[in-house]
């Protein structure tokens, strides 16, 4: 016989309280497939609108033990609130794992079961679920896959996939303990080497308005992920100006060959040639220079630990049943 597994939903929400009640109705219904001991936790990224106007109809959620609701004391986004609800959670709850979650109703419920499944089949792993399918215009879904291309070039590394996760209460342990999931969660993950897996998943469709998801926002959003491997990119970059300066050298030292040691002749635009390739090789030099700077000056700063420090971002704890 299995044993009751102690589940917690975890949820950022920034004013999507309707769209939240619509997900926790049909959490219930899936949770009464299962036997579970299910809690919701709501992380109220400085939302502007009140929690309340969804306290009447959760009451009725039979199979949702508890539902409570962390208030952030400002809007910080959807990836520090997920990494402080998961810190909160650390620190007071007990469970067997945890699911982070979107609100919106693209993160389908019914996948919920999915994940569990998967988890027993590898329970030291974090589970992701990967979306085989986009809803988004074109427009989007062509700077999306630009952004993913840039990712793998630009970190070695490459994401397929968002917050829908589940994690094993073991590995939560040592999750709140990175500082890079301060910025982006998945990427975090992917950037600790702790082990994980994705599960291919149908994106699931809105319960109402519109995504927050838009290019500005894709922009923001992939430089958060960029920035979990800021090291490693910042190696890159500097391989790539050292790489930009030693063409410049040789193309000078062509060109000087070319004029004192052979019989051939030199346009007279050479001279325009030699000093832009100056020009590129002093800029080269200051984006080295700047590069070096600004990894070292990261290293030299104190990180910001979940676990540590979220308690400073909470402006309070509600429960709504």
């Amino acid at each position: 016989m299995l044993k009751r597994q102690y589940l917690i939903i975890a949820i950022p929400v920034y004013n999507d309280w309707g769209s939240l009640a619509i997900l926790l109705r049909e959490i219930n219904h899936v949770a009464a497939n299962r036997d579970l001991h299910l809690h919701v936790v709501i992380i109220d990224d400085g939302s502007t609108q009140s929690c309340s106007m969804i306290r009447e109809e959760v009451q009725g959620l039979i199979h949702i033990e508890r539902i409570i609701v962390l208030h952030l004391a400002c809007n910080l986004g959807h990836q520090k609130a997920i990494a402080l609800g998961l810190a909160y959670i650390n620190k007071n709850f007990k469970f067997d794992q945890v699911i982070v979650m979107d609100s919106d109703g693209e993160d389908r419920p019914d996948d919920i079961l999915r994940l569990l499944d998967e988890h027993r089949q590898s329970p030291n792993a974090i589970i992701f679920g990967r979306r085989t399918r986009r809803s988004e215009d074109r427009i989007f879904r062509f700077f999306y896959v630009l952004y993913k291309i840039g990712f793998r070039l630009l970190t070695g590394a490459e994401i397929s996939f968002g917050n829908f996760a589940l994690i094993p209460a073991q590995m939560l342990k040592r999750i709140v303990y990175l500082p890079e999931i301060w910025n982006h969660f998945a990427a975090g993950i992917i950037r600790s080497r702790l082990p994980w897996q994705a599960l291919s998943t149908t994106r699931g469709r809105r319960y109402s308005g519109q995504s927050k998801m838009n290019f500005v926002s894709l922009i923001v959003h992939g430089m958060s992920a960029i920035s979990v491997f800021i090291e490693i990119l910042t190696v890159r970059l500097i391989l790539g100006s050292l790489a930009i300066i030693l063409l410049g050298v040789l193309g000078f030292i062509a060109l000087l060959y070319i004029k004192y040691f052979t019989t051939l002749a030199i346009p007279g635009w050479a001279t325009s040639v030699a000093i832009g390739l100056v020009l590129v090789m002093f800029q080269a030099v200051i984006l080295l220079s700047l590069l070096t700077f600004m990894v070292l000056n990261y290293r030299a700063n104190k990180l910001f630990i979940p676990v540590k420090d979220y308690a400073d971002y909470f402006f309070g704890v509600e429960r709504l049943r």
